[in-house]
């Protein structure tokens, strides 16, 4: 014949196995087992404890919360500046064809600063850039406050701030504002 084995178990305590056998199972409410005080006491614990995990998930969700927070403004902070020495801001530049059409540049770009005049440049041009779904290469530019107000003004406009030596060093591209092509840079 086998047996049955019944295991009670609370927060407080856990008593001994009670062997009973099979077909026999003998059955008390837990206050008479525990006692109302020891009841209270366990559910006072439980209630605590769920308390507890509550004010962990809350706490841990607030770090996580934070700790990106911190990391979008370290990864901002190590964006900005943005410089690229070898451009300067000019107006009233001409069109310059390359010698050569620049392989695999696919669409046109904009080349901006953070300075007045390219500002307003970017302004006169928008539409025509919306309309043509221009990239706008933000050479010049000191703090993501700058950035946010350049944001706003492209409206919509893809705005990459990065440095535009690279562009230089393959066109010989020297100031901004500047509308560059595969062909060609001119303002």
């Amino acid at each position: 014949m086998g047996l049955t084995y019944l295991l009670l178990i609370t927060p407080i305590y856990a008593n001994a196995l009670t062997e009973l056998p099979t077909g026999q199972l003998k059955t008390q409410t837990l206050v008479e087992v525990m006692g109302k005080d020891r009841i209270a006491e366990a559910q006072g614990v439980i209630r605590f404890d769920r308390m507890s995990e509550i004010a962990k998930k809350a706490e841990l969700e607030m770090n996580i919360k934070g700790d990106r927070q911190q990391l979008m403004d370290e990864a901002l902070a190590a964006i900005f500046p943005v410089v690229t020495p070898s451009m300067k801001p000019k107006s009233g530049m001409t069109y310059t064809k390359l010698a050569k059409p620049l392989e695999g540049m696919t669409s046109s770009l904009a080349i901006i600063g953070s300075d007045q005049y390219s500002m307003q440049w970017l302004d006169a041009n928008i539409k025509r850039f919306k309309r043509e779904n221009v990239t706008v290469m933000l050479v010049d530019v000191h703090s993501d406050e700058q950035y946010a107000n350049i944001l706003e003004r492209a409206q919509g406009l893809y705005v990459i701030p990065v440095s535009g030596q690279q562009i230089h060093d393959d066109t010989g591209l020297n100031y901004y504002p500047a509308y560059l092509t595969n062909l060609g840079f001119g303002q």
